[in-house]
């Protein structure tokens, strides 16, 4: 597994540990609330005809679970490169499709094509993120990024100063760098979003604070640009 051989195994431990992923598991609340925005955002970016997707990292499948109960009429197929990850989300989830794969490794891929790809909280953690996008275009010409942190800068310094998200390797990037790498894969970003003010792993006070204002500072376009808590892209294949 060329992409995650570093920290897949970090990955593999939170799954024997918490019997899942921690902040899908035994989520702390800044993590369902968090959660549940970027279902709710991605749900709105599913197009109506889509009859088929692939979750690229789909860890323990939960994330591809919340959208099959949203719409049941849509096939799910979710791979990712943690094996225990995976024989999670197949004694969980059945009813969706599960493959352990690594998105730095074509050969690994499900074989066939999605009407659309879902990148979720995964790019984050890989050691060559643009190579992620620009293999995603051989599994769907249509993909929705998702990625936490974006310009805020407290997120940023907690990401810098976790103990979590250093063991996890995760950095963060901008929107201008997510689109530039998107283009030079061959996908074009037709629409971004800029969502939610609340951070995973956040005091749970602070959390319902934050939650409770978070859709009249969605409305405030600085603050999300720059202090938004995740970045949506959908991106449509080009050539």
């Amino acid at each position: 597994m060329a992409q995650l051989k570093k920290n897949v195994e970090v990955f593999d431990l939170d799954v024997v540990n918490n019997k899942g992923y921690r902040y899908t598991t035994r989520p702390a609340l800044s993590s369902v609330l968090a959660n549940k925005r970027m279902t709710e955002a991605t749900l709105d970016m599913i197009d109506h005809e889509v009859s088929t997707i692939v979750d690229i990292g789909a860890g323990d499948g939960t994330y591809a679970n919340d959208i099959r109960l949203r719409r049941s009429d849509i096939k799910i197929t979710g791979f990712d490169a943690a094996a225990k990850a995976v024989e999670m989300a197949v004694s969980r989830y059945p009813e969706c499709d599960w493959v352990v794969g690594d998105i730095a490794d074509t050969s690994t891929f499900p074989k066939k094509r999605f009407d659309l790809g879902i990148i979720r909280g995964v790019l984050h953690h890989l050691h060559n993120p643009k190579l992620a996008i620009a293999n995603s275009a051989i599994l769907s010409d249509t993909l929705i990024i998702l990625e936490p942190n974006g310009s805020n800068p407290i997120l940023k310094l907690i990401e810098k100063a976790s103990v979590y998200h250093r063991k996890h390797e995760e950095t963060s990037f901008t929107a201008n760098v997510l689109t530039g790498w998107c283009r030079e894969g061959g996908y074009e970003v037709e629409r971004i979003e800029y969502i939610g003010f609340v951070p995973f792993f956040f005091p749970a006070v602070l959390a319902k604070l934050i939650y409770f204002f978070q859709p009249c500072l969605e409305k405030i376009y600085p603050l999300k640009r720059y202090l938004g808590a995740q970045i949506v892209l959908l991106c449509k294949k080009t050539r």
